[in-house]
């Protein structure tokens, strides 16, 4: 189980949050300095598929009402 958690892509799921964002015509350092964050660490999470901390993981989906299950699948 723990294996299964660390392979995670996060590929598809941070460009549902990027396309969130650009949607509502929010920049990426505006929300970066909302959360707290560098732009840098949002950039990577939306377009390199870098996982970001569960509390910020749940702040993002949250904020753009992003339904995660159809991102994540058995694997």
């Amino acid at each position: 189980m723990r294996e299964a958690a660390g392979n995670f892509d996060f590929m598809e799921l941070g460009q549902a949050i990027m396309d969130a964002r650009e949607k509502q015509r929010i920049t990426r350092e505006e929300l970066a300095e909302e959360l707290g964050i560098s732009a840098r660490h949002l950039q990577a999470a939306e377009k390199e598929g870098q996982n970001p901390s569960f509390p910020l993981f749940i702040q993002l989906v949250t904020m753009f009402h992003i339904f995660v299950d159809q991102y994540i699948q058995a694997m």
